[in-house]
């Protein structure tokens, strides 16, 4: 680790604090990340069993693709969320919708060029893509709290994880573990009810299957999108040397 890097982000830290700002915020994160996936849940509960297969699958489409946008919404909302947990404040819910709905604008611009940016680089040689996709871990964060542009965003984060990438691949390998460990165990408990209920009918045991996906999908999206705030925090502390109030400074 060069770049004048100190040792101060660690990998062991950044999951411990993740999961203190997940168990004191689960209610918010959780709700919030529930509704903003809501609509694919209502809509596959209204068409259980109705005919228009090719209607029905463009209309998922369209409603996956809006959902995505509504995700970094949330991811906005929970970065303010995060960062003002760890200075020390309450988090009123309108306050922290309100915060993420102002800067969900900036999040989704970078999420898109960049997102447009990895997939080129997976179709080319996928390391490319790859290597992207970590240059531009704490995009996002940056976006919503220091609000530089989209470019200048991107051009932030790989100025803030230089030294560190190897860090941040563990910290992604990481998340994706404790996302097959929320998935698996989801799994489980839907297969636990689906027992219950099979013996009336296929209808039951489909719509178990879909709240099931529903908490999953909730659940790894507050998971990542804390897990990406705190190692935003950590970054800044080990290359700046800073506190949480002078990056909150924004908000204020």
């Amino acid at each position: 680790m060069g770049n004048g890097a100190s040792d101060e982000f660690r990998v062991g830290s950044v999951f411990r604090q993740s999961a203190r700002v997940l168990r004191a915020n689960a209610v918010s994160f959780g709700l919030l990340c529930l509704a903003v996936n809501a609509p694919s849940v209502v809509y596959e509960f209204a068409t259980q069993g109705l005919t228009g297969v090719g209607a029905e699958r463009g209309a998922a489409a369209g409603i996956n693709v809006a959902e995505n946008f509504l995700n970094l919404l949330a991811q906005a909302a929970i970065t303010y969320g995060t960062v003002q947990y760890l200075r020390g404040r309450g988090l009123a819910t309108g306050e922290f919708l309100h915060r993420g709905l102002a800067q969900a604008a900036i999040a989704i611009r970078v999420a898109l060029l960049s997102g447009f940016c990895i997939l080129l680089g997976i179709l080319a040689l996928v390391i490319p893509g790859l290597i992207l996709y970590v240059i531009w871990w704490v995009a996002i964060p940056i976006a919503v709290v220091e609000r530089p542009g989209t470019i200048a965003s991107l051009r932030r984060s790989a100025e803030l994880t230089k030294g560190y990438r190897w860090r941040i691949v563990a910290l992604i390998l990481g998340f994706i573990v404790a996302g097959v460990a929320i998935f698996i165990i989801l799994v489980v408990i839907g297969a636990g009810v689906s027992a219950l209920v099979s013996d009336y009918g296929e209808g039951p045991v489909d719509r178990t299957y879909t709240v099931v996906a529903w908490f999953a999908i909730a659940a790894i999206v507050a998971v990542q999108a804390t897990l990406v705030a705190v190692a935003y925090y950590h970054l800044r502390v080990a290359k700046e040397g800073i506190d949480i109030d002078e990056i909150a400074a924004v908000f204020d």
